[in-house]
């Protein structure tokens, strides 16, 4: 591991070295979810404290700001986490303070090559140095980063084409030909021309034949664009690209989250938007559940028509069962993941034991000491599979986590009562997903006897609800009379 950046002007309250000590203590005694939290709350207030604030030069902690999201990505690879590692190099290489630091582009190529995946540190070299095709200037812009990152840039072609004879020179004009003619959004046909393989052999690249989608940056805070008109066609497309968009929670919302959780690991948000199998209500305008005023505008809704006669209420059910399968689906890969963990670890449990057994078989007069060592060792892999675990249950709580907040923007786009944009308020998502415990009874209800059958039940509720809360009405006012007459 190549020594972390210095910042010798920075403000001695943004001391890397000081945080990056207390997230390895943190990580002895607490775990690897607690030590990324300490990550996560330094980067956090740090960059804030640059980009919303006029007190604290940029220049002066940016090399500090780069140690902690190196540190932070290198918690995450040692422990094995490489998807999270990635999202932190991602996050790295976006951030407003320290995203044009050569050292943090190194690294996350050095990681990539690593994993396999040299088509994709190509590309970062390519942007690091010669910007993107857009007219973007390079996103390294200090001349001693680029320098480094050129020769490194050289190192890893010359090792995929097995060439060492390849020039930096050869290398810099196949990259400035292939800039200027801006035909294809890789450097792959020039690079070729000039007796550069990009491609590879595949046995040499693995998992990285295609281009993958760029990660959004957690410090992008544009919002998702609001479907303005609701129809049951568009449902799926608008689902997909809400949840394509909202992958990477904002900062604040991941914060709340962080605060709920404590020092505890975090959970499944509970209770869910929808669940399972469609709840029983007694009460079909769901009144008894959230009350007559809500009640009223979730009929409403349902029963409203368009100009031609066509019911809004199947667009607003349709959207509800896309997200409904969002749950589902999400809920199957943990059960799957689950499951493979689970399955890994009793091969591996069963390896141990055979290679233990059959270093006892041999020891001899020492078998004392071997056995010994036998259950120190397996009470090693047992804390081992503990961690493992324990990470995969963070890892799915933080995905359903994503998956709220996803479906938390969906459905504040289709104006339903209680969703007013994401929340993590244990009393607003009781709230929400009581209104969606109705919209699953109905969408369920409408599959099995009709539209025009199930309208017209909800007419039907909706006259007698208009005319019950009428009635409540009147007797709050008279009620209020008798106060005022009382008073008087």
């Amino acid at each position: 591991m190549e020594p972390v950046l210095s910042s010798a002007a920075a403000p001695p309250q943004y001391n890397s070295q000081s945080i990056i000590n207390t997230a390895e203590e943190t990580l002895q005694t607490s775990g690897v979810n607690a030590a990324q939290t300490v990550y996560k709350s330094a980067l956090l207030d740090w960059v804030d404290d640059v980009t919303m604030g006029d007190t604290v030069d940029k220049e002066s902690v940016r090399g500090e700001v780069a140690n902690l999201w190196l540190a932070y990505a290198n918690l995450n690879r040692s422990s094995n986490l490489f998807k999270s590692a990635t999202e932190v190099y991602e996050q790295a290489i976006n951030c407003p303070v320290s995203g044009d630091v050569g050292k943090v582009w190194l690294e996350y190529t050095r990681f990539l090559e690593e994993r396999g995946r040299p088509r994709t540190a190509q590309k970062l070299y390519l942007r690091a140095l010669v910007g993107e095709q857009d007219g973007a200037g390079p996103s390294v812009k200090d001349v001693a980063d680029q320098t480094l990152l050129w020769n490194e840039f050289l190192r890893m072609m010359q090792s995929l084409r097995n060439d060492p004879d390849l020039t930096l020179a050869d290398l810099k004009s196949a990259v400035e030909r292939e800039r200027g003619a801006q035909i294809d959004s890789t450097t792959s046909t020039t690079l070729q021309s000039e007796g550069i393989n990009t491609a590879a052999d595949s046995s040499t690249i693995n998992n990285d034949t295609a281009p993958r989608p760029a990660k959004r940056s957690r410090w992008d805070k544009k919002i998702p664009e609001q479907t303005e008109t609701l129809n049951a066609g568009s449902i799926e497309t608008a689902a997909s690209v809400l949840l394509a968009t909202s992958k990477n929670m904002p900062p604040e919302i991941e914060t709340l989250w962080h605060a709920r959780d404590g020092g505890s690991l975090p959970s499944k948000p509970e209770p869910v938007l929808f669940s399972a199998s469609p709840p029983k209500l007694g009460d079909p305008s769901g009144k008894d559940l959230v009350g007559i005023d809500t009640a009223l505008k979730l009929l409403q809704m349902l029963t409203a028509k368009t100009h031609d006669g066509k019911c809004l209420g199947s667009a607003l059910l349709e959207l509800c069962h896309a997200c409904w399968m969002m749950t589902a689906l999400k809920e199957e890969e943990a059960v799957k993941a689950a499951e493979a963990l689970e399955k890994k670890i009793a091969n591996d449990t069963e390896a141990l034991e055979t290679s233990l057994a059959a270093r006892a078989s041999v020891a001899g007069g020492a078998l004392a000491a071997v056995q010994h060592a036998n259950e120190q060792e397996r009470n090693q892999f047992i804390m081992q599979c503990t961690v493992q675990r324990e990470q995969l249950l963070a890892f799915s709580a933080w995905e359903f986590r994503k998956l709220l907040y996803t479906q938390q923007i969906i459905l504040t786009s289709a104006k339903l009562p209680h969703f007013v944009g994401p929340t993590v308020d244990s009393a607003s998502i009781t709230a929400q997903s009581k209104v969606c415990s109705i919209l699953h009874s109905a969408f369920y209800l409408r599959a099995r006897v009709g539209e025009e059958n199930h309208v017209k039940m909800l007419t039907k509720q909706l006259e007698s609800l208009e005319q019950l809360s009428s009635a409540s009405s009147q007797l709050q006012m008279q009620q209020q009379q008798q106060q005022q007459q009382q008073q008087q």
